[in-house]
């Protein structure tokens, strides 16, 4: 996947977070402990279920409520397996390993374009980029 199919992932996913969480990007949000708080853009990673940008908006990537599919094409998370590529994983080490290199590449890509689209909007706002920099 290249980068700029990447970014139109993710641009989407900040449409649908601006239309379900307003003001999502926003460092001064209210923390609420494990139910999520404002996103920690040095523990940001697209790969864990709790420190993604969901992760941290709402305590988990599983308390979204969001598609599989439509998480994908959002750019919260990376392409899904078919069974047959499943399948073929579990008996093909190289595969598996090919699949799983392209997806960790992903996510890294991921990452970048969500820190880049949060920063940007936090320096518009007049914001430090990180709570613990107020």
């Amino acid at each position: 996947m290249t980068v700029s199919e990447l970014q139109a992932r993710v641009d989407r996913g900040v449409t649908w977070l601006d239309e379900h969480h307003g003001g999502w990007w926003r460092v001064d949000l209210l923390d609420r402990g494990e139910d999520g708080g404002p996103i920690d853009l040095d523990a940001l990673s697209m790969s864990h279920n709790c420190y993604c940008v969901l992760g941290q908006l709402l305590g988990s990537y599983f308390r979204a409520e969001i598609a599989l599919d439509e998480s994908v094409r959002c750019g919260f998370d990376t392409a899904t397996f078919s069974n047959a590529d499943l399948g073929r994983m579990n008996r093909d080490d190289e595969y598996r390993a090919e699949c799983e290199t392209g997806r960790d590449d992903e996510f890294t890509a991921l990452t970048a374009l969500w820190t880049q689209v949060i920063e940007r909007r936090r320096a518009a706002a007049g914001q430090a980029r990180n709570r613990s920099r107020l």
